[in-house]
């Protein structure tokens, strides 16, 4: 067997010792071959092989101890160091120029060269093993480039012991580069490159870039990094401390300045950390898979004035959920979906989002790639005539409903009113009523203390009359008054 056929992709399939492992050979067909005693070479020292990097776990260990490692790793008792292996995979990624440098969360940097050709031929090199490179990390929790003065900064590096790298990771220690030059990470009086430790917190969870600065997050506090030039490079100031960050992706650059989520709450940066009223954060943070929270990560839909977070419900160990905040006008949503990634409209005409290996468009057209979008709807919260104490009667909806959609004149769409006597009842359905482009009023006949509103997709019509339907909500009105107090 030569040493081209063997040239491909393999997938271990057993191994038989400390050094040894068993493949399946393959031709560049694809087929299975065995090589044998006629073989010429046979591959002999020609044959060598070059190692992916561990896939990672698709969920989060919050911190080491048993069952932390591989069955049988370590003594009895003994810890297991927080590594890529064996936590959540989580990349970071920046551009350096038209290269790209990047970083597997608690492993290694990497620098790939656009001019070595295409990412998909062509691999990244580790940073430490570019041409040139002197005293470059080896490990960090994130990688970034800095604004204006281009510094390449790991967040969570190791430091560097005597005339290397120690390849153990120090979760507050930010190293950066010389300016402009990714290679240079050793100190001199004749460059730029350095680090600093911060000391409010136990570990760093993520860093944004922001307009003239790079806000850096600890499990506790709020940094800001700026540049100062030499001697010090850069300058870190604490912001604000007790408010931390959920996970290494809940901090989302917007229009607005900086938002992120916290393990309790929502925030707000644009100078000063402002605290975010929120309607439904005990709807979050009482159903919250804490123990998966750094899977949680932040998105921006800047179309529609939007940020959010998409989480991990309590009963859940993927991302089932959503909350959603309108910057412009501060009203939160919530809702069920299952998103793993994001990148909003820019370099493609839409958002892009990923799940179970498929790629969606979002915020385009009306359907669910070719089928109705079925189990859609908008639904108030409870409302309620003056203190709640007198029971209220609901005789008639005046709807202000535009249908936008592509479905013609067979649109339709439902409104629903629920109610409850007691605030500790259970909403029940009162009335469901259709509701058409002609439609002018709807007539009602509900008699509670307190009342929502439901204006749900028509899910019993036709499938051609469902395709296309989208509508927006006016000024709705409702004809309310006082119907005693038992």
């Amino acid at each position: 067997m030569t040493a081209a056929v063997l040239n491909q992709e393999y997938q271990i399939l057993l191994v038989t010792g400390a050094n040894t492992y068993t493949i399946t050979a393959k031709d560049t067909s694809g087929a299975t071959v065995t090589a044998n005693a006629s073989d010429s070479g046979n591959g002999g020292s020609s044959v060598v092989g070059k190692y992916q990097i561990n896939v990672g776990l698709d969920s989060y260990v919050e911190s080491t101890g048993w069952g932390a490692g591989t069955w049988g790793a370590g003594t009895w008792g003994s810890a297991t160091a927080i590594t890529a292996a064996n936590q959540l995979r989580i990349w970071s990624q920046d551009n350096f120029g038209e290269d790209l440098v990047i970083n597997v969360r608690a492993g290694g940097i990497f620098y790939y060269d656009t001019s070595a050709g295409t990412l998909g031929t062509t691999r990244a090199t580790a940073l430490a093993d570019l041409s040139g490179a002197n005293l470059a990390p080896t490990k960090a929790l994130q990688v970034l480039v800095s604004d204006i003065d281009r510094h390449v900064i790991c967040f969570g590096a190791d430091p560097i012991s005597g005339s290397s790298r120690s390849g153990t990771l120090d979760p507050m220690l930010i190293a950066f580069s010389d300016q402009e030059n990714v290679t240079e990470w050793e100190p001199l009086p004749t460059n730029t490159a350095g680090s600093l430790r911060l000391s409010a917190g136990s570990s760093i969870v993520g860093a944004i870039r922001a307009r003239q600065e790079t806000l850096v997050w600890t499990d506790t506090s709020l940094y800001s990094l700026t540049f100062v030039g030499q001697p010090f490079t850069f300058g870190v100031n604490l912001v604000n401390e007790g408010v931390g960050l959920i996970s290494p992706n809940a901090a989302i650059n917007s229009p607005k300045g900086i938002f992120w989520m916290d393990k309790k709450g929502f925030y707000n940066y644009n100078g000063q950390v402002q605290d975010i009223p929120c309607t439904v954060q005990d709807y979050v943070f009482s159903d919250f898979n804490e123990g998966q929270s750094f899977q949680a990560f932040g998105f921006l839909n800047k179309e529609f004035d939007e940020v959010g977070w998409f989480y991990v419900s309590s009963s859940a160990s993927v991302i089932d959920r959503y909350v959603v905040y309108n910057y412009e006008e501060r009203v939160w949503t919530i809702g069920q979906l299952n998103r793993s990634a994001w990148v909003d409209e820019g370099i493609f005409d839409s958002p892009m989002a990923t799940s179970s290996g498929y790629l969606y468009n979002h915020e385009t057209g009306n359907d669910n790639d070719g089928s109705p979008m079925d189990n859609v709807f908008i639904e108030s919260s409870d409302f309620a005539l003056g203190n709640g104490e007198q029971f209220q009667s609901i005789s008639r909806i005046i709807p202000d409903i535009k249908f936008t959609g592509s479905g013609g004149s067979g649109q339709t769409i439902n409104f629903v009113l629920k109610q409850r006597d007691f605030p500790g009842d259970s909403l029940v359905t009162e009335s469901t009523n259709t509701c058409t482009s002609s439609t002018t009023r709807i007539d009602t006949r509900l008699r509670a203390r307190q009342a929502a509103l439901r204006i749900e997709s028509d899910d019993d019509n036709s499938e051609g009359a469902r395709l296309g339907v989208g509508f927006r909500v006016g000024a709705t009105r409702m004809d309310l008054k006082v119907n005693g107090r038992r």
